[in-house]
């Protein structure tokens, strides 16, 4: 007994607790993939794109010794080990996003830098290595997002930013590109870490959420018929306010989306949070925390386990030592209070990415970190197992 005693403090002290969960297996225990630099040119970036559409998933990242953009070609399930397209030098690489933004059937790139915003139009299965727009002044953008906001079939741009912008701005779409300007500027001058477009009254009309870091508000933008008006503050949480990252997502699949908020790292450690609508307000409650401990940079969102559910998968930076990539299962729309597996990366993980990487009927995942990306497997579908049939 004293013998297994002294395996079992090891396993915990070396931080391997989630082997010996019921899915510690989701994921596999080590990457199946990494870029292997030691400084990735950004805070970590990783997102999946068929950039050649051959039905393969391949992997956007940064890389340094300039920052550029990379991308990884995926053959056959595997990703190689350099890239096959690397952008022109630019600054810092701090996001990037994935769309068919001119509608032509193949994925563009969109991108977020501490000095500006770009985008690369995807020709047929190439990149050009300089962007083919990028906005016309200094913008501190922490988040890019895109939607068709005044119906006019083509989709805007909302950014969120610090100086010089301090607060959210909408750069409108009229010339089958986003105005290289702010065309409309939404209230509350303060630095904004994340805003997104989603139809909070459920009127239709898609409106504004955005994240202040100082204050720790979480403000809705109503859409009136493509104005917005000045802004109410639905969510607070000045001791932690951090906000990260905001999702507007129907876990429980009742037509009532949730609010999603990744907190820290930059404000503290904090426990990110699920937010719902009290009932006959607008303003919202929580109804999930994630540990204390925690300092989530992004989310993602898929059924892991392929039983039906919609699961978490979350990016640490690094709150409490914990820096790594974390799931929470999800059963019937109640979120797990615990991770049921994790993985600690080699350096702080800024953001994560769901995709079946291996064409195998899972999803894998991506985690985006200060050093360098790394691909964990899911091994369900592999193993022929599902949740609850050990």
């Amino acid at each position: 007994m004293r013998e297994f005693s002294s395996f079992l403090v090891a396993l915990l002290s070396a931080g391997c607790l989630s082997s010996l969960s019921e899915s510690a297996e989701i994921f596999s225990r080590s990457p199946l993939w990494s870029s292997g630099t030691t400084f990735s040119g950004g805070d970590g970036v990783a997102r999946f794109i068929d950039m050649d559409r051959d039905g393969d998933l391949d992997l956007v990242t940064c890389a340094p010794s300039p920052m550029h953009w990379v991308i990884y070609r995926n053959e056959g399930g595997k990703l190689e080990k350099k890239p096959f397209w690397e952008s022109a030098e630019t600054t810092d690489c701090d996001h990037i996003d994935v769309l068919d933004f001119n509608k032509d059937g193949w994925m563009d790139l969109t991108a977020t830098h501490e000095s500006h915003c770009t985008l690369y139009f995807n020709k047929s299965g190439k990149f050009n290595t300089s962007p083919d727009w990028e906005t016309a002044f200094i913008a501190d953008a922490n988040q890019i997002f895109f939607r068709d906001y005044d119906k006019d079939g083509d989709p805007d741009m909302l950014m969120a930013a610090g100086r010089s912008v301090y607060g959210v701005g909408i750069l409108e779409n009229k010339t089958g590109t986003p105005s290289r300007t702010i065309t409309q500027k939404l209230g509350f001058e303060e630095y904004c870490e994340t805003a997104i477009f989603a139809d909070y009254d459920g009127d239709g009309d898609l409106d504004v959420l955005a994240g202040y870091c100082r204050t720790g508000k979480i403000v809705v933008y109503l859409n009136r018929n493509g104005d917005f008006d000045s802004g109410a503050v639905v969510y607070e949480d000045s001791e932690r306010p951090w906000t990260q990252r905001i999702y507007w997502e129907d876990l429980d699949k009742d037509g009532e989306p949730e609010l999603f908020c990744a907190k820290g790292p930059w404000g503290g450690a904090a426990a990110s949070v699920r937010l719902v609508k009290r009932e006959g307000s607008p303003k919202l409650k929580v109804v999930w925390k994630s540990s204390p401990r925690s300092a989530f940079h992004g989310f993602a969102f898929g059924d892991v386990d392929n039983d039906g559910d919609v699961d978490l998968v979350a990016a640490d930076w690094g709150g409490g030592g914990q820096r790594g990539v974390y799931l929470y299962l999800s059963e019937k729309g109640k979120l797990a209070d615990t991770a049921s597996w994790s993985a600690r990366t080699s350096a702080p993980a800024h953001e994560v990415v769901l995709g079946d990487i291996d064409r195998d009927g899972d999803l894998d995942v991506a985690v985006g970190c200060q050093d360098q990306v790394h691909v964990y497997e899911n091994v369900t579908v592999r193993k022929g197992e599902r949740r609850g049939e050990r």
